[in-house]
């Protein structure tokens, strides 16, 4: 009775882990898509004062107007909303982050009971 509650804490302990590591997956994409939008908004506004600087008689030198038109593909690279945002893909269960205990975890995430006399931290698939 007591290793069947040891095992139900454990399995709730893993499982509350997982979902806060994907929670900080998905925080973490969501915050560098951010970042990206930003720069690639600043580089665009960049772009535009570097051609309204140059309208009237100054004409935009060929090497200029090269860079700019780069700077401006280049911001279209970094934009994610370019694309159909989606979900990221859950990251792989790290075994770092999961409690410890004398349970393991297979390279295919099954979960087993380590084996007695099995060296504290292996883990065996």
């Amino acid at each position: 009775m007591r290793e069947a509650e040891q095992r139900r804490r454990w399995y709730a302990a893993v499982s509350l882990a997982r979902e806060q590591q994907v929670e900080q997956h998905r925080a973490r994409v969501l915050t560098g898509q951010t970042r990206a939008c930003q720069q690639a908004a600043e580089i665009r506004a960049f772009c535009q004062a570097a051609r309204r600087a140059r309208t009237g008689d100054t004409p935009v030198a060929t090497d200029e107007a090269d860079w700019l038109e780069w700077a401006e593909a280049y911001a279209e690279q970094l934009d994610p909303l370019q694309t159909a945002l989606r979900t990221p893909p859950d990251p792989l269960a790290a075994r770092g982050s999961l409690p410890h205990t004398a349970w393991t975890i297979s390279a295919v995430v099954t979960w087993r009971p380590r084996r007695e006399g099995s060296a504290a931290g292996t883990t065996r698939c």
